[in-house]
């Protein structure tokens, strides 16, 4: 309860601090909000547009007066790339819907710093209760909900990540229980508000298999059909620009990659094969769903190396799940390299490089520790069952035992009056309810 309550207290204190001055996303969730209620599809102008000029509003427009007192020239916006049409996702676009309904309209950037604090509360009591369920200590959510990262750059800033990471919590815990389809619903909803979380599709396709799949692409398809029917293929809104413009395409972006020598497009395809070839090994073995996704997105984000560093908040709590709260330090290493980006620092990539690679050593310093902390490659290991590719069911018979039940524990599994886990976190106490990993 005091974590929790610690909780609440940081993201309160997050959300009513100073206006976010280093991010202004969460003025584009009002525009998009705003313009939807007014029945345009966010998708079809770009804020400059002429159609939408009597929709601006002094928040998000400021006057002559409020432009110089933030340094800008008249007629200047205070929401990111105004000259483009948005980014974001339905679901992500649905949401700043209701977050302006709920808080009446309420102008500037409060509204958005609650309610993306709001939404990480929950997250923190879903983490609490997959913890209890692993038999982990509940209070090991600490790593997660007491870090800089979630605090500042959800409460703080605003970012919509939070939302997603919720999705995804959920989605670890359906698929646990063999919920393909609530899984697959869930992923859905996490892609449809940042893309990245469709990783999830890929890595846990051993275990969630094409219902899964099926019930994540059609959310994605029902989500975009009402936007597609409105306004086509500008549905795509900013991403292709958004990419060049973080030079993806280019592949100057991969600082950590740049150390091979590599340059230009030979860097994007020897990234996309990395991340690709990631993919596919974890797509094969039956790991832990939180395992697994957690492994991916620690490859695309090292790999990639993003400036902003509120996209490892869902590494970060997903982490959590997986036995791997280090990987927090990968969005806290991104946060100097943004720092450097923002102040277009001459170094700024020299500082990315040194960031990424405190988090890589760090990450791989996790690994190291946590496969050495655990018993050696024994029968009773379940990571060394699941290298081997054999599920628990099978390992179990293998070794001449029943078949493990709902509770984690098998018929003959009491030796000793030792109790033997199954999942990723073995130890006295079984994680429950949690088969064929």
């Amino acid at each position: 309860m005091a974590v929790l309550g610690l909780t609440v207290l940081l993201r309160l204190a997050a959300a009513s601090g100073p206006v976010p001055s280093i991010s202004n996303d969460l003025y584009r969730y009002a525009w998009d909000a705003h313009v939807q209620l007014a029945g345009v599809d966010p998708y079809r102008y770009a804020p400059v547009a002429t159609q939408v000029t009597p929709l601006r509003y002094p928040t998000v427009w400021p006057s002559p007066a409020g432009c110089a007192a933030v340094g800008q020239h008249p007629g200047c916006a205070l929401l990111n790339r105004a000259n483009d049409r948005t980014i974001y996702p339905p679901v992500a676009e649905a949401w700043f819907v209701v977050v302006h309904v709920v808080t009446f309209g309420a102008t500037g950037s409060r509204p958005w710093q609650l309610a993306a604090g709001l939404v990480d509360d929950l997250t923190v009591v879903l983490l609490i209760v997959a913890l209890s369920r692993d038999g982990r200590d509940p209070r090991h959510v600490a790593w997660y909900a007491l870090s800089p990262l979630p605090v500042v750059e959800l409460a703080g800033n605003g970012h919509v990540d939070g939302l997603a990471l919720l999705f995804l919590v959920a989605a670890v815990l359906a698929l646990r229980r063999d919920r393909r389809g609530w899984a697959g619903v869930l992923v859905g909803l996490a892609t449809m508000v940042k893309l990245y979380p469709g990783l999830a599709v890929l890595v846990w396709w051993r275990r969630g298999g094409w219902r899964l799949a099926f019930s994540a692409a059609a959310v994605c398809t029902l989500s975009y059909l009402p936007h597609v029917l409105a306004v086509g293929t500008k549905v795509l809104g900013y991403l292709p620009g958004y990419l060049k413009e973080e030079h993806y395409t280019s592949g100057t972006r991969f600082v950590l990659l740049g150390l091979a020598g590599t340059s230009g497009r030979v860097t994007t395809v020897l990234a996309a094969g990395i991340v690709v070839a990631a993919i596919a090994l974890l797509a094969r073995i039956d790991l832990d769903p939180a395992v697994s996704l957690s492994a991916a997105m620690a490859v695309l984000i090292l790999v990639t190396t993003p400036v902003q560093p509120w996209y490892a908040v869902t590494l970060a709590g997903i982490g959590l799940l997986a036995g791997a709260p280090w990987l927090v330090v990968l969005g806290l290493c991104a946060e100097p390299y943004y720092a450097a980006v923002v102040l277009a620092d001459p170094h700024q990539v020299a500082a990315g490089r040194a960031c990424y690679l405190v988090g890589l050593v760090v990450s791989a310093a996790g690994l190291v520790w946590a496969l050495r902390s655990r018993p050696d490659a024994s029968r009773n290991h379940p990571g060394a069952r699941m290298a081997s590719g054999a599920t628990p069911r099978q390992d179990s018979r293998a070794r001449g035992g029943s078949v493990i039940d709902r509770r984690g524990v098998s018929g003959d599994s009491r030796a000793g009056g030792r109790v033997v886990g199954v999942g990723p976190h073995p130890g006295p106490a079984a994680a429950r309810g949690r088969t064929g990993r």
